[in-house]
């Protein structure tokens, strides 16, 4: 895959991650009781804290940061950065979702983010394949013509 073109793609993608979590934070605020909730202090029976406040800022903002980092590496650096951040940010997901399913009570404010979980992990996914692909040797360049 073109250098460029995989830019714009992981790019576009990083941009749906942060469209999707910035989604599920608006379907938890509209979810009922969530905002009497919220105004007391707790989320989810967790108290909202500046820790608390913190992680979620950085778990919208860091695919935002990631649009701009993938559009200004160097395309093999890129690429490991998106493998490593993409998993952990998916990892991270899958890990704060799955207590939801635990418990049995499912939201609508989790589809969201499980979509912003299978973005991050096609973003690194993507970046493995390209990994892959450019620590090939490409047929056609060590192919001579017969004459």
């Amino acid at each position: 895959m073109d250098g460029l073109l995989f830019r714009m793609r992981v790019a576009v993608l990083w941009v749906a991650v942060a469209v999707a979590l910035v989604g599920s934070v608006a379907l938890f605020v509209y979810e009922e009781g969530a905002l009497e909730e919220m105004l007391a202090g707790m989320a989810e029976g967790e108290p909202l804290d500046d820790t608390a406040l913190f992680m979620l800022t950085a778990f919208v903002l860091l695919p935002l940061v990631m649009v701009g980092v993938t559009l200004l590496l160097n395309d093999r650096l890129n690429r490991y950065v998106n493998v490593v951040v993409g998993s952990l940010l998916g990892l991270f997901g899958v890990f704060m979702g799955s207590g939801e399913l635990l418990a049995g009570e499912i939201h609508w404010h989790v589809w969201p983010t499980a979509l912003a979980i299978a973005f991050a992990f096609l973003i690194a996914g993507l970046g493995v394949v390209g990994l892959r692909q450019r620590s090939s040797p490409d047929v056609t360049d060590s192919v001579s013509p017969v004459r």
